[in-house]
């Protein structure tokens, strides 16, 4: 089976794209299965913080002006990451781990089982600056994408994504006496997912 990633994210909400071009960019700079990556992956670190503005400050009011200007770097950012996701494609050559490690979501397969429901979330914040979430294996999970957001938790939130192939993730850099919100997500060979509920934690 080849396995290929999905363009869903060209459906997102402005804020849910930012945090998922944000994941695609953090997972793919240094990323050592993609060391020679196409331009568009500079682009979008410039054109993301602009964009983020816009969204969160700019577009807030009615003006039909910055709302047309919000639409074009909306686009323009859809088309940068059309542009790294055929590069992922070509690169990965259908391998479901490499194409994970992009940040890129897989397509699911027609057919394929769902996964496991992840009942419980367990979020250790024994050290300063530091959070560690941990699950429990999923039975034919290929890997873990672990995240966090910051308190409120609502639909419009940005979440920050880190991908392993293991069930648990050390987060560091978190802000002191902050309350942040902790998910996992398990994702399977053919692109199932499950995602366990969201757990709120105060950083020491």
């Amino acid at each position: 089976m080849v396995h290929k990633i999905t363009n869903g994210f060209k459906l997102f909400r402005d804020n849910n794209l930012i945090g998922f071009a944000y994941g695609v960019k953090g997972k793919m700079q240094n990323n050592p299965t993609f060391p020679q990556p196409p331009a568009a992956l500079g682009d979008l670190d410039k054109i993301l913080p602009e964009y983020q503005e816009m969204v969160n400050v700019k577009a807030s009011g009615g003006d039909e002006e910055m709302r047309f200007n919000k639409k074009a770097i909306r686009a323009k950012v859809i088309t940068l990451l059309s542009d790294l996701a055929d590069y992922v494609t070509v690169t990965c050559n259908g391998d479901p781990a490499k194409l994970v490690s992009s940040g890129f979501e897989l397509a699911r397969a027609r057919g394929t089982k769902a996964m496991a429901a992840i009942k419980e979330l367990k979020v250790t914040i024994d050290r300063t600056g530091e959070a560690i979430t941990k699950v429990k294996r999923v039975a034919g999970a290929k890997a873990y994408i672990h995240q966090y957001t910051t308190d409120p938790l609502t639909s419009d939130n940005v979440w920050v994504n880190k991908v392993s192939t293991e069930p648990g993730y050390n987060f560091t850099g978190l802000k002191s006496k902050e309350k942040y919100w902790f998910q996992v997500i398990a994702v399977g060979l053919d692109g199932q997912e499950s995602a366990s509920p969201p757990v709120s934690r105060v950083v020491q």
